[in-house]
Formats: structure tokens, sequence, C-alpha cells
């Protein structure tokens, strides 16, 4: 819990830790990319592969670092875990085609998709659109895996939803069951 109200928990920001700013820090790196790929593909609607080329190169230069940083790379037994070693050995051949899976499709490919998309709608659009991706996963868990919803999932879906709608109708869709802003200002 972020805040207690009762003030029994003391400062209110003191539960807050390093993975909760990354997980901020990724939103607004999110946000960020889109508004900036939006501005490039205006620019430049046919350059979506070396953008996207740009974006997968800094993402694996961060990893590399993050990896580096992390202690792994250059300890004892490390070396199976570089390539081709990593889908040659069956112990872990699943996680070496987990992380090229992650690289190559929902890294590589979605960007791709992602670029190109942003060169035909709006950043505010496409996050519309993105919004709704924890809808897709719950979905795709229940029809999957067999997942069952709670009622906060049937709730935070609907916001979800009702979100996506707000954003896409005009005040003149709601003309047909609220009636013209028009006729109420003339009585």
């Amino acid at each position: 819990e972020l805040y207690d109200p009762s003030g029994t928990s003391g400062a209110a920001f003191d539960q807050i830790r390093f993975g909760d700013v990354l997980a901020i820090l990724q939103a607004v790196g999110f946000g960020t990319s889109f508004f900036i790929t939006e501005r490039m593909m205006r620019g430049q609607p046919d350059q979506a592969l070396p953008i996207t080329a740009v974006q997968v190169s800094v993402t694996s230069l961060i990893c590399l670092i993050w990896c580096i940083s992390d202690g792994w790379i250059g300890t004892p037994g490390s070396e199976s875990y570089g390539l081709p070693q990593l889908f040659l050995d069956g112990d872990i051949r699943t996680a070496a085609l987990a992380v090229a899976w992650t690289g190559l499709i929902t890294t590589a490919l979605n960007r791709f998709v992602e670029t190109t998309a942003l060169g035909r709608v709006s950043s505010a659009e496409a996050s519309v659109i993105l919004a709704t991706e924890p809808l897709w996963a719950a979905l795709f868990a229940a029809l999957i895996l067999s997942e069952n919803f709670g009622l906060n999932d049937y709730v935070g879906g609907a916001l979800i939803v009702l979100a996506c709608l707000a954003n896409a109708l005009k005040p003149s869709d709601f003309e047909p069951f609220l009636g013209s802003a028009n006729v109420e200002e003339e009585n």
C-alpha cells in the first residue's frame, strides 16, 4: 500500500523501492519512445526498418550493460551462456529459445509493427490501443491456461474499455442518449 491515511505506516513514500522507480521509468520511456517515433515516422514514413534497427540496437546495448553490471559475465561457467553453446546445451535450450523468441518476436518484430503503425496513427491513439494489452493477456490466459477472473479483473477490464471509449468517442456521439446541448441551452 503506497498511501496509508491512518498514518500508522510512517511516511507515505517509505515503501517505494528501486523496482517501483524502474516501473515508472519504463512507462516514461515507452511514452517518450512512442512520441519520438511518431515524429520520426511523420517526417519519413518509409523509414520504419532503420528506425526499428536503432531502437533494437539501443535495447541490446542497454541489456549488455545490464549483464556486465549484474556480474555474471566473466564468472566461471558463464561461457555456457554464450552463442552457440546456449542453443547446443540441452539443459538450457528451452531458456535459449525463450530468449530468442523474446528478442526476435516480442522485441524486434513488435517494435517494427509499432513503428509502422505510429506512421499511421498518433502516439495518443497508439497508447490507448496499447492500454488494452492487459485485456488481451487476460483473455489468452483464460483461453489457453484456463485462468479464472475475479471481481477486480472484471472491474479493471471494464475501466480499460471505458477509457478507450472515452478517448475514441466525440461529445456528438452522446447526443442520441443525452439530448443535444443546444436544446438545453434554448430552454
